[in-house]
């Protein structure tokens, strides 16, 4: 099924900017998750774009309530790392939607803590310490 739109949820401006390059590329409207409420479109193929909080996709349980997310795209600020991306599959229950992680540009305008939280957190997230993946740290 071709999707209809993308729909996004942005923080910082980095998965606005994604989102826009992808409506771009396959000439889709670009609207924000915020801007929509009330009815169902279940219907409706988009793709969505949401931001990355602690392992949490932002804005996609209403997406995923509100439409047919065809393609999933996470965007956030711990380098690509495949076992950190299953991670984010699991802990977002994304099952049979295709779905891409992407790290965000660097260079965002991050808060001191978001830093101080990324720093000190991304080798958890990933394994053991930074870019060791293990078996079992998923």
């Amino acid at each position: 099924m071709q999707p209809r739109a993308v729909i996004y949820c942005s923080k910082h401006g980095a998965t606005k900017e994604y989102a826009q390059c992808l409506g771009k590329k396959y000439n889709l409207p670009v609207i924000s998750i915020d801007h929509i409420s009330g009815y169902s479109f279940q219907n409706i193929p988009v793709y969505f774009c949401g931001w990355i909080r602690n392992g949490k996709i932002v804005g996609l349980n209403k997406a995923s309530k509100l439409f047919m997310c065809v393609k999933i795209i996470g965007v956030g600020a711990i380098e690509y790392n495949e076992a950190y991306e299953m991670k984010l599959r699991y802990k977002n229950k994304i099952r049979n939607e295709a779905f891409t992680y992407v790290q965000s540009i660097h260079g965002l305008s991050l808060s001191v803590m978001e830093k101080v939280y990324v720093d000190m957190f991304q080798p958890s997230l990933i394994g053991k310490s930074k870019g060791e993946v293990h078996e079992y740290s998923v």
